[in-house]
């Protein structure tokens, strides 16, 4: 099952360990789990332990508006810079998608 998570919550939210215990659970299951961060979800890319999602997500990326308007303006290598026009795009490729706001 191929399993995508948008998120537009802070990172500093409950939501942070929902999504970090979702997406362990679902890859050790054998799903593809995409997850795309977006308006106030950029802030996942300064937050340190937001790394340690890459070891479970097949695709981590993120809306680069989103981030500019926030300031970010380093991308970790970790995940990669996309849109919310590409995400809209590509939802028909997902089984589940699981928004957190």
């Amino acid at each position: 099952m191929k399993v995508l998570f948008v998120i537009t919550s802070v990172p500093f939210a409950k939501d942070y360990v929902t999504i970090t215990n979702l997406t362990k659970s679902l890859a050790s299951r054998g799903h593809e789990v995409h997850v795309f961060f977006s308006g106030n979800g950029a802030y996942y890319l300064i937050r340190p332990e937001a790394q340690s999602l890459s070891e479970h997500c097949t695709r981590i990326s993120f809306c680069s508006h989103s981030s500019r308007q926030r300031g970010i303006n380093i991308v970790p290598d970790w995940a990669e810079s996309s849109s919310t026009y590409s995400l809209s795009k590509s939802l028909s490729e997902y089984d589940r998608v699981i928004v957190f706001n």
